[in-house]
């Protein structure tokens, strides 16, 4: 596992250790839609060769 991915794991249980069941579901729903935006996204550019500009 990448060590992004275990600092976004890690942090996820330290905060929503304490939370009510249907609370981290919500959460966890939440943050799956944003990760299936950001995939779907990051596909799109890569199937269309879209590069976007780095603002300096």
């Amino acid at each position: 596992m990448s060590k992004t991915l275990e600092q976004i794991k890690n942090y996820v249980q330290l905060h929503t250790a304490e939370m009510e069941d249907a609370d981290y579901i919500n959460l966890m729903r939440g943050l799956a839609e944003w990760a299936n935006s950001q995939a779907d996204a990051t596909q799109y550019r890569e199937d269309n060769d879209i590069v976007f500009p780095i603002d300096e």
